[in-house]
């Protein structure tokens, strides 16, 4: 019996060393990183990603949009609105800007085709999403633009945009279709996919504020930073583990190009509560949702570009300055 237990403590003993020398051996992979996206448009932008997860990355998770800003701050890497990036690195949180991820999919529609021009919105109640979000602060900027007077309220007021702030696109859905049964000249500003079902009910599309935005900045893309991905510190020293991460997005494009039919099964195997899990998704459609990756100076640029009209209504939403250089990941 003593000879049994003293054989027995030597092989515990054995495999006890060896597992200590795997620890130490700096050959042996990282645990790896977490991974934390916002249901809606931020989720196509990851698609391919959500599909042949890099190597290094241990978990993906797919999560409630008003739950990103905790999720982001407990996670290594992150899809976020681009106003909640430069918050959280004013704010002291060492994280970097990789690249943008999703580059606005805003339209505004209407229940007739009354409106020509922005301006033709004064005295109109307008539906729209998200407020103090990055859509919210596009459609305010280029309203101010177009030197008209926004206030928020239930009822058009003469002189005034009206602006009505709904939860999420299928509350604005519902005001707009409720509006044309009744016979009434409503605007609202919704997001794609949300814009072809609502054209699909009789919805007339009026400006594609992607566009008009081009116009505002003067820049060469359609388009504007939306949502972004950002890492940690820690993680951006990571070279190779940065190389896969980048070349995945890049590719994000292509992707869901090519397979447009199984997106809304991509995303909804990660997270069956998503938004877009029951959704058909055309090529069209997913064109339209803007998803192509930009990073280098072309995201510098059209993120400051956001950033500073952010500013100019909301300064504390992005921490009150623009971020400095280091903000921005360059390898």
């Amino acid at each position: 019996m003593k000879k049994f237990l003293s054989i027995m403590l030597v092989a515990a003993l054995a495999v006890t060393a060896l597992a200590l020398v795997g620890c130490d051996d700096p050959e042996q992979p990282q645990e790896g990183y977490t991974f934390v996206i916002p249901d809606g448009a931020p989720a196509l932008g990851a698609v391919s990603v959500l599909n042949d997860v890099p190597d290094g990355i241990k978990s993906v998770e797919i999560v409630p949009s008003n739950t990103i800003s905790q999720r982001a701050v407990q996670s290594d890497i992150a899809i976020v609105p681009a106003n909640l990036a430069a918050n959280l690195y004013n704010k002291g949180q060492d994280v970097k800007l990789v690249g943008t991820v999703t580059h606005g999919n805003l339209f505004v529609l209407g229940t007739t085709n009354s409106v020509k021009a922005l301006a033709d919105l004064e005295g109109k109640l307008v539906y729209s999403i998200g407020q103090n979000s990055v859509p919210d602060y596009v459609f305010r900027t280029l309203l101010k633009e177009a030197g008209l007077d926004v206030v928020q309220g239930d009822a058009a007021q003469e002189g005034k945009v009206t602006v009505n702030y709904k939860n999420d696109g299928s509350e604005v859905m519902q005001q707009l279709v409720a509006a044309k049964k009744e016979g009434k000249d409503v605007v609202g500003v919704l997001a794609e996919p949300a814009v072809t079902n609502a054209k699909a009910k009789g919805m007339v599309e009026l400006f594609d504020l992607q566009s008009l935005w081009q116009a505002h900045t003067g820049a060469d893309a359609t388009g504007y930073a939306q949502a972004v991905l950002i890492v940690k510190g820690d993680v951006a020293k990571d070279k190779a583990f940065m190389d896969r991460l980048i070349a995945a997005f890049e590719g994000n494009g292509a992707f869901v190009a090519e397979h447009s039919g199984e997106v809304a099964g991509i995303i909804a195997k990660v997270y069956p509560q998503s938004s877009f899990a029951a959704q058909t998704f055309t090529a069209e459609t997913l064109e339209r949702c803007n998803c192509g990756f930009t990073r280098g100076a072309a995201c510098k640029a059209e993120f400051e570009a956001m950033a500073e009209a952010i500013a100019e209504i909301n300064a504390q939403a992005i921490g009150g300055k623009l971020p400095d250089a280091a903000f921005y990941y360059e390898g």
